[in-house]
């Protein structure tokens, strides 16, 4: 993936968490390719596995880390 979000594949968030008929959470995506768009869908999630979702996050989230943003800087 790069950083120009016209070219390759991206898959990103296209709206808000949903609730299923069947008690799990659903959270919309939709699909471009090159800037164009392919295609949507839903990621289904059971609690289960939202919730290590929700516990993995907070874990990277809980990091204080900010990337170098120049070249001097990475090499410190």
């Amino acid at each position: 993936m790069t950083a120009n979000p016209a070219q390759g594949v991206r898959i990103e968030r296209d709206g808000s968490l949903q609730v299923t008929g069947a008690g799990r959470f659903a959270l919309p995506l939709s699909v471009t390719k090159d800037g164009e768009p392919v295609g949507s869908g839903r990621l289904i999630l059971t609690h289960a596995r939202a919730a290590e979702l929700y516990a993995e996050l907070g874990r990277l989230l809980a990091v204080e880390s900010t990337p170098p943003t120049t070249p001097d800087e990475r090499s410190k």
